[in-house]
């Protein structure tokens, strides 16, 4: 069997993507380009209505492909109103909670058979060098503003001798970098026993046996209690980096939002985690032109992410996502007002990462190789997330630590050597 798979969305989507094809090539069939395929698996995203418009779009150039399955998985799939047009009698679909045996069911439809089981790895083989590991998922705190929680169901945990035994197998794939990842990482909380700062301090005693680093992946702010702060003093295991989600820094906005925290716990937890730590770099999720958001609002948001310091901002102008209250809420701001806060957090977004990177020189780094260039040219991430690029007569490995000094900051990345 011959199977193309495409994903649409974000980093988890594309880490349970390659579980599938993991999963399939196990099973006996081979994953291909779309002209070669069988049947075309696509994993999907709802996450904006312009999310929705690329899957219609994608799925209308599959017009020609009509005697092909087409396996339809995840948050697109679980939503209430999908479109009526999409389901038609060669189109499966497989939602979220089917997620997990979204390889099996695929196979088995293709081979008219019941009884191919599945054997769900803990962990697989990556074609990246630092290793996803998907601790969580689903999320329980609906923010106003987001679909993905209502389709991706409610929180659940995974059970921590997997994780241990995801961490060994990971060594013996030679990975030295785990990316921690869930839908709402942080309220990782396995039977109301083992909360998110102990899953991790118990995750950095495995990982250190191996001399495998930890990263988390975007983590909320209401998860950084002072234990997970601390933990960030071991930089040797637990990389110095973290990705918190401001959206808002207008305590008025923050409500409207959902979001469960404000102003001044957000900068609290920064100042806490620059003390802990004086190399750590934090990047963020900040959005523009909210419902009710006026210049003072903004000017709430500027100043919040400049005490921050983010090494990285992802910047979003607002748009309504049907079925979430926000759509709902009046005080909707204009297009342009958007456009213009999205540019001066841009502009803001450049500066501080310069900023940041400048007085990174000098510097020892640990980085991750990920790219060889050729030439002995490399492209790695450090464990700050700084992106590096460095000269080696000795050649490197994709995946290989290694430590060396950052000399310079130049268009947009650091040169190391």
């Amino acid at each position: 069997m011959n199977i193309h798979i495409h994903t649409f969305g974000c980093r988890l989507n594309q880490y349970e993507s390659e579980k599938i094809s993991y999963e399939l090539k196990n099973m006996g069939a081979n994953i291909t380009e779309l002209n070669n395929a069988e049947a075309i698996a696509i994993n999907t995203c709802t996450v904006t209505n312009d999310s929705d418009k690329k899957l219609i779009a994608y799925l209308e150039k599959l017009e020609d492909l009509k005697n092909k399955k087409v396996f339809l998985i995840g948050c697109y799939v679980s939503k209430k109103d999908k479109d009526s047009s999409i389901l038609k009698d060669n189109i499966i679909l497989i939602p979220n909670d089917k997620k997990e045996e979204a390889s099996e069911i695929i196979f088995n439809t293709m081979h008219n058979d019941s009884n191919k089981k599945m054997d769900n790895p803990i962990f697989f083989p990556q074609e990246q060098s630092r290793a996803y590991l998907k601790i969580q998922d689903g999320c329980d705190v609906f923010c106003t503003y987001c679909i993905v929680s209502r389709v991706r169901g409610h929180h659940r945990s995974v059970e921590p001798k997997k994780i241990y035994e995801a961490i060994k197998i990971a060594n013996d794939f030679n990975y030295k970098e785990i990316v921690l990842t869930g839908l709402n990482l942080g309220s990782y909380n396995y039977n109301n026993e083992i909360k998110f700062s102990k899953i991790v301090q118990n995750i950095l005693e495995h990982s250190s046996k191996y001399g495998i680093r930890i990263r988390l992946s975007s983590t909320e702010p209401i998860y950084f209690d002072d234990e997970l702060i601390n933990l960030f003093k071991n930089d040797d295991v637990l990389c110095p980096h973290a990705h918190i989600p401001l959206q808002s820094g207008s305590n008025k906005i923050l409500t409207f939002m959902n979001r469960r925290y404000t102003r001044e716990d957000y900068i609290n937890i920064i100042e806490k985690l620059y003390k802990v730590n004086s190399n750590m770099s934090i990047s963020s999720d900040v959005m523009a032109g909210f419902p009710h958001e006026d210049n003072n609002d903004f000017d709430d948001t500027y100043d919040v992410c400049e005490k921050s310091k983010f090494i990285k901002m992802h910047i979003f102008r607002y748009s309504n996502r049907e079925n979430t209250p926000s759509s709902k809420m009046d005080g909707q701001v204009g297009y342009r007002a958007k456009l213009k806060r999205a540019k001066t957090l841009n502009d803001l977004n450049n500066k501080l990462k310069d900023s940041y990177y400048k007085n990174a020189e000098k510097r020892n780094l640990k980085i991750i190789i990920e790219k060889d260039l050729k030439d002995n040219n490399y492209i790695g991430t450090s464990a700050e997330y700084i992106k590096c690029k460095l000269y080696s007569e000795t050649p490197l490995s994709k995946k290989e630590l290694i430590s060396t000094k950052a000399l310079k900051y130049e268009k947009g990345i650091m040169i190391c050597g």
